[in-house]
């Protein structure tokens, strides 16, 4: 094994676990981010299946929304598909996704095991909190999907990332809800789904690393962060002001982060792009008024057709986890 480290000697170790050269030299990778923007070299996928047809009723508003909203009369029909899914349009633009992907050199890892148990597999973004040095495992909130963890715990054992720890007891957390903001400080919004406990126990988790873990209390109409909030550049970040808290956007113009509103006219989901490196991004192709303004602003905006995939509560950033960025300065 050749290492630029004197792994043959008795010498004590100096670095952290998370040292990037320290991790390529052992572990086969720098695996894990330390920011939401670097360059993404590998990302773990899952292609619906005929899992996706189990969804039935009203089964198809699971992703999209909490299940407390079912209870408070008076709101209207929370039903999110109206229909089953076109397993065969949903699989092409899954593939369209993944090919833009694989354009821009990104690495695909496909989840393994039996995934067509889990009918919202293809939301891989949810199956953890990737963190420097590797991924921490969710724990859902719910049985439909309960066993994802399962199987993201033995994909990402094979390919050698290291399992950093793992949301357990009565705590939940969901990667939907998580992002690394800077190297000192993540990120996790509170929710149906992101409860106390959960996130007492990635505080700790980060502790180790001396990263700050600031939680955002979510309103009750959504369940992951990455429905308001999404970094496309190490100071540049896309917003829907109506569901973040007056402080987060305080912390963040604090930290001489530029904000971008996604705009109203475009589909809800419109926010849940993908940053590939910095200031550049993969976009639902039926976001034009915020591709729009963003371009204008110097953001490359490559399009691609998901209006299917949003129709099951979800969208880019939720179908898509990376598993190495690289650093950003």
């Amino acid at each position: 094994m050749s290492s630029p480290f004197p792994v043959m000697s008795r010498k004590l170790v100096k670095e952290p676990f998370h040292d990037r050269k320290l991790l390529a030299s052992i572990w086969g990778q720098p695996w894990g981010t330390d920011n939401p923007v670097g360059r993404i070299d590998r990302i773990l996928m899952h292609r619906p299946g005929e899992e996706v047809l189990k969804l039935h009723g009203a089964a198809g508003r699971i992703e999209s929304g909490p299940l407390l909203l079912n209870r408070i009369r008076g709101r209207g029909s929370q039903d999110g598909s109206g229909g089953p899914p076109n397993l065969d349009l949903l699989q092409r633009q899954h593939d369209g996704l993944t090919s833009a992907l694989e354009k821009e050199g990104v690495r695909v890892v496909p989840l393994e095991g039996p995934a067509d148990a889990w009918p919202e597999a293809m939301f891989t973004r949810d199956l953890g909190m990737v963190i420097p040095g590797g991924v921490v495992l969710s724990r859902f909130a719910l049985y439909i999907r309960y066993g994802e963890t399962r199987l993201a715990a033995q994909t990402l054992s094979r390919i050698g990332m290291p399992l950093l720890g793992s949301v357990q007891g009565h705590g939940f957390a969901e990667g939907g809800s998580f992002i690394m903001l800077d190297r000192r400080t993540a990120v996790i919004g509170r929710s149906e789904r992101v409860n106390p406990e959960g996130i007492h126990q990635l505080r700790q988790i980060l502790a180790l690393q001396e990263i700050e873990l600031l939680t955002v209390d979510l309103p009750a109409s959504i369940i992951h962060l990455d429905e308001a909030f999404l970094m496309i550049d190490r100071n540049k970040a896309l917003v829907n002001i109506s569901l973040l808290p007056y402080w987060f956007l305080h912390e963040l113009n604090r930290r001489h982060i530029e904000l971008f509103h996604v705009d109203p006219r475009d589909p809800s989901l419109t926010i849940n792009a993908l940053a590939l490196s910095p200031s550049k991004l993969l976009f639902s192709a039926d976001g034009a008024y915020t591709m729009d303004l963003l371009s204008r602003h110097g953001i490359e905006v490559i399009p691609v057709e998901v209006s299917e995939i949003t129709k099951m509560g979800g969208g880019i950033h939720c179908c898509t986890l990376p598993l190495i960025r690289a650093a950003v300065e």
